[in-house]
This record gives structure tokens, C-alpha cells and sequence, in this order.
């Protein structure tokens, strides 16, 4: 039996755990068999140093079948703020002695999972939004503007006009409106490209 018959960690990869000073803390150590062999019993047991007091110091880990893993709950109270190492030892009946060091961070911010990007933090200022010219008179305004600031126009019919002519076509032969996917012209009756 070797110490490649186990992964042992804090659950979900956890960096370390995160406490505050004088409020119990619970968290999960997961023991996974690597090995192709059922180990009958483990038990971890934490040890660390006197700021940090174990509340739940040991746990067993009942029969280990072969590729899967176990999780147990672990609680502390940290008596002081700052940075601790504590060990976890696995020992199994089959003679594995197994150190797993890890922190506790008492009174330090967790890093935050999402990660926030400069530009999402900053507003669109005025020079950035996307520019077109009004449909009547030609002045520069944003694209998504419902009226002209220039001239007062509505442009939200514009827009609509706009859209329904984008829909629609005319025969390059009879000028009979048809519809944008038109292969030959109702009226005519010409190709259409």
C-alpha cells in the first residue's frame, strides 16, 4: 500500500478555508481511493496549531470501494485572525500514513469566484455609443435614439418603415412590389435575383 492509493483535499479543490474570528467553521475533507482495491476503513485526523480549535478533529471514513470517494464534515473555531496551516492525516487499517497540509484563513477575504472585468465595471460614455445620421436631417445622433435630438423627428417610424422595405422588393422589369424571397415576379412572371 502506498500514499498513491489516495488523493485526499478540501471539497470542490477548495484553495483553503475561509473563517471569521470566534465563529465555527464547517467543511468538508474529501478522501478519493485511486487505487483498484476496496480499503475496509479510514480516518482522517486534523491537527494544527492552538489559535485554531478543533471542534471535530477526527472522522471516519467507512469502506472505500475502488475509484470512489468520501466526504466528511470537519468543524473549527479560529481563536485569532491570520493565516494557520493544519494537517490532515489519513491512516487506514492496510498502514497508509498520509499528510495532507492546508490553510486557514481567519479574517481574510475569500477571492470571489467571477471574475469582474474592467470594462463591464465602466459606463459607455458618449464618444463610445455607435453614431448614424437622422433619416431627416442628416445631424449625427445614437443609433438606438427614439427621436432626433436635433430636429424632433420619430424615428421609431422611420425604423419601422425602414425594416418592412428590407422585407420587400421590387420586379427590375414590371416594378411590381414582391416579397424579399421572390425567385420570379407574380405580375411578369421574370426571373428575379
Amino acid at each position: 500500500m502506498s500514499e498513491s492509493d489516495f488523493r485526499i483535499y478540501l471539497k470542490n479543490n477548495a484553495d483553503a478555508v475561509y473563517g471569521n474570528l470566534n465563529k465555527r467553521k464547517e467543511f468538508f475533507i474529501t478522501v478519493h481511493n485511486v487505487s483498484g482495491n476496496y480499503i475496509p476503513q479510514v480516518r482522517v485526523k486534523l491537527s494544527g496549531p492552538p489559535q485554531v480549535k478543533l471542534l471535530v478533529a477526527s472522522e471516519w471514513y467507512s469502506g472505500m470501494p475502488a475509484g470512489k470517494d468520501s466526504n466528511r464534515l470537519f468543524t473549527i473555531l479560529p481563536k485569532e485572525e491570520g493565516i494557520f496551516n493544519l494537517i490532515a492525516t489519513l491512516l487506514s487499517k492496510k498502514g497508509h500514513n498520509i499528510e495532507f497540509p492546508f490553510e486557514v484563513r481567519v479574517g481574510v477575504q475569500a477571492p470571489t469566484t467571477l471574475k469582474v472585468l474592467k470594462e463591464e465595471v465602466e459606463p459607455v460614455t458618449e464618444s463610445q455609443k455607435k453614431k448614424v445620421n437622422c433619416p431627416f436631417c442628416h445631424e449625427k445622433i445614437d443609433d438606438d435614439a427614439n427621436f432626433c435630438p436635433h430636429c424632433g423627428s420619430n424615428l421609431e417610424d422611420k425604423k419601422k418603415e425602414i425594416k418592412e422595405e428590407a422585407s420587400i422588393k421590387h420586379c427590375p422589369n414590371c416594378g411590381k412590389e414582391l416579397p424579399i424571397d421572390a425567385k420570379f415576379c407574380a405580375k411578369c412572371g421574370s426571373k428575379q435575383e
